[in-house]
């Protein structure tokens, strides 16, 4: 989903991958880039190309796996809500949000998705999240794993580190900025932000 200039689908099918592979996008422009992209590389007839907002017209019979890439997580849960045909146990869902990762990952929780696995990639000095889940399993997160995850799920405890340390600073500056508000209404959140920190700082 969210396709863009296909180079996932593309290297998939250039890389000896024959079952079905289908790239969307809700653009015509990005998912034209895409067909570009996979008739350069001589793949163009192994892919199916489809417009489309976001799973509203997959046809679940032809797919196992699902990727939803390059787009934040509060749109990736409202992609989801939309498919209830993917709340089974027959789906893999590869989830990458670039936004907004504690949203999705309540979402899979709160919906009876197992994360099984996660991983960060490290480009251009941003951190980003992904994510494997499937339906029919239960997670318990902590409101600290929400943003980052369990550290036992990760594939790279370095990179894995390195983000704690920045959620460490992001809560603590939030923090800071609250308690120089004069603003009474603020007081909850800054106890969870507090509670977040809390547990963060006691993370391994």
């Amino acid at each position: 989903m969210g396709t863009d200039h296909g180079y996932f689908p593309t290297w998939m099918a250039s890389h000896g991958y024959k079952g079905n592979i289908i790239a969307s996008d809700i653009n015509a422009s990005p998912l034209q880039k895409a067909m570009e992209t996979a008739r350069e590389a001589g793949v163009e007839d192994k892919i199916r190309f489809q417009l489309c907002d976001g799973l509203d017209s997959c046809p679940p019979d032809l797919v196992d796996t699902i990727v939803i890439a390059g787009m934040g997580g509060e749109l990736i849960c409202r992609i989801l809500d939309r498919a209830e045909w993917c709340m089974s146990k027959r789906y893999k869902l590869i989830l990458q949000p670039m936004t907004k990762s504690e949203v999705l990952r309540y979402w899979l929780v709160n919906n009876e998705f197992e994360i099984s696995s996660e991983d960060l990639i490290l480009e251009g000095g941003t951190i980003y999240q992904l994510l494997v889940a499937r339906f029919g399993g239960i997670t318990k997160l902590s409101d600290a794993e929400l943003f980052i995850g369990k550290k036992e799920l990760c594939m790279d405890p370095e990179l894995y580190s390195m983000q704690r340390k920045k959620y460490i600073k992001r809560f603590e500056a939030a923090i800071a900025g609250m308690e120089e508000s004069s603003s009474g209404s603020l007081s909850p959140v800054l106890g969870l932000y507090r509670e977040i920190l809390a547990q963060l700082k006691e993370m391994n």
